[in-house]
């Protein structure tokens, strides 16, 4: 009876585990504030991780002045824009480093504006005393990179 009522308890952990589980990996549990995921998209840009090319909106990404987006609509196939995905956090990455740049450097991060489409994150620059903007912009049900510019 006890060794029943056991394996009865067990198989119910079980399940939470794998439901919990479930939920992490489709991203229904949102873990990464606004902040966070900001940083993260910003380290794995400056590493070149190709990874962090779902975080981005190429549509309508602008990036210190240059509309990305724009070049990124006219291109005409897949291949083509999955290149240039590729391309784009390449030279992210090798530019940042080029130019010295280190992501430690980066501090204070914070959000500066919030509304219901988006929010504005703030960082500032060690050395340099100027203020980098990323604006995350909500999408159907997720969160994604559409500008960096400075202040």
């Amino acid at each position: 009876m006890q060794l029943k009522k056991g394996r009865d308890c067990m198989k119910k952990v079980s399940l939470i585990l794998v439901a919990v589980s479930l939920m992490l990996l489709s991203g229904c549990a949102q873990m990464e504030n606004d902040v966070q995921l900001t940083r993260r998209i910003f380290n794995d840009l400056c590493a070149g991780r190709q990874g962090v090319e779902n975080l981005i909106d190429w549509q309508t990404l602008k990036a210190i002045d240059i509309d990305v987006g724009l070049t990124y609509s006219q291109l005409r196939n897949e291949k083509e824009k999955k290149d240039y995905r590729k391309s784009f956090i390449y030279n992210f990455s090798k530019s940042f480093k080029a130019a010295g740049g280190r992501t430690s450097n980066f501090f204070n991060w914070r959000i500066k504006t919030q509304d219901a489409t988006g929010t504005i994150v703030a960082a500032d620059t060690g050395g340099q005393g100027k203020v980098i903007l990323f604006t995350i912009t909500k999408m159907s049900g997720q969160r994604k990179l559409t500008a960096i510019n400075w202040e």
